[in-house]
C-alpha cells in the first residue's frame, strides 16, 4: 500500500497526506510490515459498521437501513413493509480509492450502491454523508459522473471536512448541506503526487539498489523511490497534474455554476465562507439533508 501512497495521483488534502505519509514511513522504519499496517486499516475501516457492507445493501444493516417515519423521527427500516419515500444514506468517510483501503470503502463501492438505491422502488432520495480529506484520482470523476447522472436526488452533507475528491464529488450533488458555519470545511480543488526518495534509507539498511532497463525502455517506471526526480521529469509529472486539474475544475463548475472563480487554489473553506462563495448551500445536520433529498424526490415525481 506505500507504492499506492507514492505512485498514485491524488486529489487529497495535503494537511492529512503529509500525516499519513509521515505515520507509514515511520512505521516501516521502525520495522513494521505492510501486512500489520494492512491490519490496522482493515480494523478502522469496520468500525464505520455493519451498514457500510455492500455484500447486504438492501438488508436492515445497509446504507439504505434507516428513513424518517410519518412522525417526523429515525426509524429503523422494515423492508419488507416499504413502500416509498425512503432515503438511502451513504457514508462516505476516511481516504477515497478506487476499490477500497485506506480505511474506506471505494469509489466503485460507492457508485455500485448509488446505482443500487436508483433501481429500488421504496428509496426516494440519497444523501451522501462526508467526512474524508479526498483520495485517489483514479475512479473520482467516474463516481461523480455517477452521481450527477443519477435519476433519484443526491444531497451532499458535509460533517467535518469534503476535501478535494470528496468536494468533486459533493459538487455533482443536487446540493451540499454543511453541519456547521465555523467547523465543517470544503475545498482543497486541486491535485498532488507524491515523491519519496527512499535511497537514503536503503544505504542506512544495507542495500544498494540499481535499476536496469532493457534497450529501449529508458522511460520505464522513472518515477520511483529510487533515483532522484530530473527537471524533465518534474515538468511532465507536473503537466500530467495540470491536465486533472482542468477535468477537475471543469466538473466543480459544471456542477456548481455559481462557485467564485477565486477557490481552485487548493484552500479550504468553512461552513460561512464556503456558502457566500457558492461551494455550499447551507448549514444543517443530517436530518436536514435528508429532508431536503426527500423534498427534491417529490418536486421531481
Amino acid at each position: 500500500m506505500i507504492e499506492q501512497l507514492i505512485s498514485k495521483t491524488w486529489a487529497l488534502e495535503p494537511r492529512f497526506n503529509e500525516v499519513q505519509a509521515a505515520l507509514m514511513l515511520r512505521k516501516l522504519s521502525q520495522g513494521g510490515s505492510m501486512a500489520e499496517m494492512k491490519a490496522a486499516w482493515d480494523e478502522q475501516k469496520a468500525k464505520h459498521g455493519p451498514y457500510l457492507a455492500p455484500s447486504n445493501f438492501g438488508s436492515a444493516q445497509s446504507p439504505v437501513a434507516s428513513h424518517i417515519g410519518a412522525d417526523g423521527k429515525w426509524k429503523p427500516w422494515d423492508l419488507s413493509q416499504a413502500k416509498g419515500g425512503g432515503v438511502a444514506i451513504i457514508p462516505m468517510i476516511g481516504t477515497m480509492t478506487r476499490y477500497g483501503g485506506m480505511c474506506s470503502y471505494g469509489s466503485e463501492d460507492f457508485a455500485s450502491w448509488i446505482m443500487e438505491a436508483n433501481s429500488m422502488d421504496y428509496v426516494s432520495s440519497i444523501v451522501l454523508e462526508m467526512n474524508g480529506p479526498g483520495g485517489e484520482v483514479d475512479g473520482t470523476e467516474m463516481l461523480g459522473a455517477v452521481v450527477k447522472n443519477s435519476r433519484k436526488p443526491v444531497v451532499a452533507y458535509v460533517a467535518g471536512m469534503a476535501a478535494s475528491a470528496h468536494y468533486w464529488v459533493a459538487s455533482q450533488c443536487r446540493e451540499i448541506i454543511m453541519e456547521s458555519e465555523t467547523t465543517s470545511e470544503v475545498g482543497s480543488i486541486g491535485v498532488l503526487s507524491m515523491h519519496v526518495d527512499a535511497s537514503k534509507f536503503y544505504e542506512k539498511e544495507g542495500y544498494k539498489i540499481n535499476i536496469i532497463r532493457s534497450d529501449g525502455s529508458e522511460d520505464k517506471a522513472l518515477y520511483n523511490s529510487i533515483e532522484p526526480l530530473s527537471a524533465e521529469l518534474l515538468s511532465t509529472v507536473k503537466a500530467e497534474l495540470n491536465v486533472v486539474r482542468g477535468t477537475f475544475i471543469k466538473n466543480v463548475k459544471a456542477g456548481r455554476p455559481g462557485i467564485s472563480d477565486d477557490v481552485f487554489t487548493g484552500k479550504m473553506y468553512f461552513g460561512k465562507e464556503a456558502i457566500k462563495k457558492g461551494m455550499a448551500d447551507s448549514i444543517g445536520y443530517l436530518g436536514d439533508a435528508v429532508y431536503r433529498a426527500d423534498l427534491l424526490a417529490s418536486k421531481s415525481a
